[in-house]
């Protein structure tokens, strides 16, 4: 496993955490599948990674924070500071993926 792959699986880690602390379901759930296969050294973690972003409903529009108390929209305390964690790690791991992809850094077996 090469450095930008261990990289990218430290990124995915830290997006877990912040899915879990916000109660995102969904999304952390992609990134723990897309970390899993990587840790197997499987090529379509790449792939399932990139195909999170992109089109409507994707993982690039996630915006955390959100929540709805007695049917009023609410933001949760830190929401600014999470978001921008988040658009910084989603951007790391695209780039990173992207990166792999071009050079093959997974023996694609």
């Amino acid at each position: 496993m090469g450095l930008e792959t261990e990289e990218l699986i430290q990124i995915l880690d830290q997006m877990i955490e912040l899915l879990r602390e916000d109660g995102e379901t969904h999304w952390r759930k992609w990134a723990a599948t897309a970390k899993s296969r990587l840790l197997r050294a499987d090529f379509s973690g790449i792939e399932y990674v990139l195909r999170g972003y992109g089109g409507m409903g994707s993982f690039s529009d996630l915006v955390i924070g959100q929540s709805s108390v007695a049917g009023e929209f609410r933001w949760k305390a830190g929401y600014r500071e999470n978001n921008d964690t988040l658009d910084r790690l989603r951007g790391e791991a695209f780039r990173l993926a992207n990166f792999i992809k071009r050079n093959h850094e997974i023996d694609r077996t």
